[in-house]
C-alpha cells in the first residue's frame, strides 16, 4: 500500500526542505499567497483569498522631529535644522507651541536653508492679524526681505505668550519657488490682548533643492517654546 502521509516528526526528517519541494500557501491555509512583495509597502487584502503589497501608510502625518527649546539667542539664526527635509514626503508642517520671547514685543522670523547653505534674500510675505479689541486687520508684508515672518508682537509678561504652525508644499521639488502655503498663529500680545493672524510667504532665491528651515527673531532672544515638525506622504 502506497504511504499517503508521513509524520515527520516520528520519522524523524531534519535540515530545511528544498524551495522546490514547497508550494505556496494560501490564504485559505494561513499564508500570504504571494512570493514577494513592495519595498517599504504593506500587504492588504484585494479580495477574499488574495493579499497584495500596497502603501497603506500613506495620507497620514508621520512625526520627523520633535524638540523643547529653551534660552535660544538673538538674532535670524537663532534655531535652525538644515537636514529635516527630502523628496520623501509631500507636505511638511511643523508646530511651535507655547512660545515665550525673551524681550517683549518679538516677532518670529523665518528662513530656508539649502544643502546647509542659508538663504538671506528674495523672500515675499503678507501676513494678516486681528486683536481682541478692535475689528481692524493688522499686520506686515514685505516683496523682496530676507526672511518670511510667521508670528508678531508676542509679549514676554505672565500669561503672554504664542502658539502656531506653518507649512512646506513639496520642498525639495518646486524648482527654486519653496512656498509657505499658509502660517496660523494666536495668543497674547505685548499690551495683553489675545490675537490671531494667518499669512502666506515664499523664496526664489535659488532653484536647488531645500533642506531645511530656520527660525529666529528679528531683535531680542527668541525665547522658550516646543517644536514638532510632521511629514505627509500622499503616495
Amino acid at each position: 500500500m502506497a504511504l499517503s502521509k508521513i509524520d515527520l516528526d516520528k520519522a524523524g526528517v531534519t535540515g530545511t526542505l528544498p524551495t522546490s519541494n514547497l508550494d505556496t500557501v494560501g490564504v485559505a491555509q494561513g499564508g500570504t499567497g504571494i512570493t514577494s512583495g513592495t519595498t517599504d509597502q504593506f500587504l492588504k487584502f484585494t479580495g477574499t483569498t488574495t493579499l497584495a503589497s500596497a502603501a497603506d501608510n500613506a495620507g497620514s502625518w508621520e512625526l520627523l522631529y520633535s524638540d523643547n527649546v529653551s534660552g535660544m539667542g538673538s538674532g535670524t539664526n537663532a534655531y535652525s535644522n538644515a537636514a529635516l527635509f527630502s523628496a520623501d514626503y509631500n507636505y511638511y508642517r511643523v508646530y511651535i507651541l507655547n512660545w515665550e520671547p525673551q524681550n517683549d514685543g518679538i516677532d518670529m522670523n523665518l528662513q530656508f536653508t539649502l544643502g546647509g547653505s542659508l538663504r538671506t534674500s528674495n523672500y515675499r510675505f503678507n501676513l494678516r492679524r486681528n486683536e481682541s479689541n478692535s475689528d481692524n486687520v493688522n499686520g506686515a508684508y514685505d516683496n523682496s526681505g530676507g526672511s518670511i515672518r510667521i508670528m508678531e508682537g508676542c509679549g514676554n509678561g505672565t500669561s503672554e505668550n504664542m502658539s502656531g504652525w506653518f507649512e512646506y508644499q513639496n520642498p525639495t521639488t518646486d524648482n527654486g519657488r519653496w512656498y509657505v502655503t499658509s502660517c496660523m498663529y494666536s495668543g497674547i500680545e505685548t499690551n495683553g490682548y489675545t490675537i490671531g493672524g494667518v499669512g502666506q510667504g515664499s523664496c526664489s532665491d535659488s532653484t536647488a533643492a531645500m533642506t531645511g528651515f530656520t527660525i529666529g527673531a528679528h531683535s531680542g532672544g527668541l525665547g522658550d517654546y516646543n517644536l514638532r515638525a510632521y511629514g505627509l506622504k500622499l503616495s
